[in-house]
C-alpha cells in the first residue's frame, strides 16, 4: 500500500529530487555532535565568551561571502558551488577537537579559524541548494514540487536528527564518557557530510528556459550583485517579506545557545541535551507539513504574523522565575513555531525570483540575514563577557556534565529586570521579532501560491 503523497514523495517527486532528501539525512543521522555543539565549546574553552566569538566569525564569514558566494553558483553553476561548500564544511569539522586541544589565546585563533572555513563552505551551499533544486523542478515543469520541497527537506532534516540524537544518547550512555569519545562525534558528523556530497555530487544540474530570457543579462560580479538588490528594492511584496525574514532572523540569531546555558545552569543533565534534540527534530518532521497547511487555509502573511506574535508573549514568563521544567517546555514550543515560520517564509520567497538571478538574490537576502546574526550573536558575546567570571564559575567540567555525576545547578549571575544573564538574551531576541510584523501586514502576501507573475 503506497504512502499518501502528502506524507511520502511519489516516484515521481523521488526521481526529480529524492536524492536531496537522502542527502540531507544522511547528513543528519550522523551529525551526532550536534545537540551538544555549543555546549561542548562553551565547556572547553577557557573563558564563556570565547565559546561566542568562533560564531561570531563564523557569521561574519557567511556576511562577507554571502554574495560573491551566490554570483558564483549563478556563474559558474549551483553543483559546483554545493560540493566545494560541502568538503569545506567537512573539513571544519573533523578539525575543531585538533583546535581546542591549544592553550590561551592560541586556542581562540585556531577554533575561530576552524569557524571561518564552516562560514566559507555554509555560504557556497546557502542559496545555491534551494536555487539548484528550483531550476531542476522549473526545467521538469513541476514547479508545484517547491512548496512541498522546502517543507518537506526540513522534515527529511528532522527525522535523521532524531537519529543522530539516538544514536548519540547510546554512545554516552554505554560508554564511559571521555574528551576522546567527546572528540570522536566531532569525526562522525564530518563523515556524515562527505557522504553527504558524494550523494548530491551523483544529481544533475538543470536551468530553465527563463534562466537566459528573464532578466537582463548581466556578465560581472558587481553587475550581477546590483541586479540582485535592484530586484529586491523593485518589488513591494519581495521587499517587505525580505526584511520580516531578516528582522526574524535576528530573533532567532543565538536562542539554542541562550537556551542551552539557561537549561544546564538550572540543573539540566548535559546528556539531556540529546533526548531533548531527538524532541526538536521530531517536532521539525510535522511543523513544516503543518506550515504548509495553515498558508493554504489562512493565507502566508496571517501566518507568519501569528507565529511571531504568541512566542512574543510566551517568553514573558520569564519574569516569573520559572522552573526547569517550564523553560525546557517553552524551548520545544518555540522550536514548533520556527518549524513553521522558516519554510512558509522561504517557500514563499523563492516563488517570487526569477531562475536567472535566484541564487544571487537568495544569497542578498542571507547576506542580510547575516549582518543582523552577527549583531546578534555580539550583543550575546558582551552579555557573556560582562560576566565572565561568574559564568566560569557557573560551567561544570566538560566531562562530568557529560557522566552526570554531579549537579550543574548553579546561581548564574543576573542582569536587566532581575533576570540571568541567558534568561535575558532570550526574552529581548523573541520579543525583537515582533519588529517583523508591521512589515508582514504591509506585504498582504496571501496564500501560498506558485506563480511567479511578481518578476515576470
Amino acid at each position: 500500500m503506497a504512502l499518501h503523497p502528502a506524507y511520502w514523495p511519489d516516484k515521481e517527486e523521488r526521481g526529480l529530487i529524492g536524492r536531496f532528501y537522502f542527502s540531507i539525512s544522511i547528513s543528519e543521522i550522523l551529525n551526532v555532535i550536534f545537540p551538544f555543539r555549543f555546549v561542548y565549546l562553551y565547556m572547553v574553552m577557557q573563558r564563556p565568551e570565547w565559546a561566542v566569538i568562533p560564531l561570531l566569525i563564523e557569521s561574519a564569514t557567511i556576511l562577507l561571502m554571502e554574495i560573491p558566494t551566490g554570483v558564483v553558483a549563478d556563474r559558474w553553476g549551483r553543483k559546483l558551488s554545493v560540493i566545494s561548500g560541502g568538503l569545506l564544511f567537512t573539513l571544519s569539522l573533523v578539525l575543531v577537537p585538533l583546535a581546542v586541544a591549544y592553550d590561551g589565546v592560541a586556542q581562540l585563533w585556531v577554533v575561530s579559524l576552524c569557524f571561518i572555513i564552516s562560514g566559507l563552505g555554509q555560504t557556497l551551499v546557502s542559496g545555491a541548494e534551494e536555487a539548484w533544486v528550483v531550476d531542476n523542478l522549473a526545467s521538469a515543469n513541476r514547479r508545484d514540487l517547491i512548496e512541498q520541497y522546502f517543507a518537506r527537506i526540513q522534515s527529511f532534516a528532522s527525522v535523521g536528527g532524531v537519529g543522530a540524537g539516538l544514536i548519540a544518547l547510546t554512545i554516552l550512555l554505554s560508554i564511559e564518557v571521555s574528551r576522546t569519545l567527546l572528540d570522536f562525534l566531532w569525526y562522525m558528523a564530518g563523515f556524515g557530510l562527505f557522504v553527504s556530497v558524494l550523494i548530491v555530487s551523483t544529481i544533475p544540474e538543470h536551468r530553465p528556459a527563463d534562466h537566459s530570457t528573464g532578466a537582463t543579462e548581466v556578465k560581472t560580479f558587481l553587475q550581477r550583485t546590483l541586479n540582485g538588490f535592484q530586484i529586491i528594492l523593485r518589488f513591494r511584496p519581495l521587499l517587505l517579506l525580505a526584511l520580516a525574514i531578516v528582522i526574524a532572523t535576528f530573533s532567532g540569531s543565538i536562542a539554542d545557545e541562550a537556551f542551552d546555558i539557561s537549561m544546564i545552569t538550572k540543573g539540566l543533565d548535559a546528556r539531556a541535551l540529546a533526548p531533548l534534540g531527538i524532541a526538536i527534530d521530531l517536532i521539525g518532521v510535522i511543523a513544516p507539513l503543518v506550515g504548509v497547511i495553515l498558508a493554504r487555509r489562512f493565507g502566508v502573511s496571517a501566518i507568519l504574523t501569528w507565529f511571531l506574535v504568541i512566542p512574543g508573549a510566551l517568553v514573558c514568563v520569564f519574569f516569573f522565575e520559572p522552573g526547569l521544567w517550564v523553560i525546557v517546555s517553552l524551548y520545544l514550543m518555540l522550536a514548533f513555531f520556527d518549524g513553521v515560520w522558516d519554510p512558509v517564509a522561504e517557500a514563499k520567497l523563492h516563488t517570487m525570483i526569477p531562475s536567472a538571478t535566484r541564487a544571487t538574490i537568495g544569497s542578498t537576502i542571507n547576506q542580510l540575514g547575516g549582518m543582523v546574526n552577527l549583531a546578534g550573536i555580539g550583543m550575546f558575546a558582551l552579555l557573556l563577557g560582562e560576566h565572565s567570571e561568574a559564568m566560569r564559575e557557573a560551567t561544570p567540567d566538560i566531562v562530568t556534565a557529560f557522566s552526570g555525576g554531579l549537579s550543574t545547578h548553579t546561581q548564574v549571575p543576573v542582569s536587566l529586570f532581575g533576570l540571568p544573564v541567558p534568561d535575558l538574551a532570550i526574552v529581548i531576541f523573541v520579543l525583537a521579532g515582533l519588529l517583523a510584523v508591521p512589515f508582514l501586514v504591509l506585504g498582504k502576501l496571501g496564500k501560498v501560491t506558485n506563480t511567479s507573475e511578481i518578476v515576470s
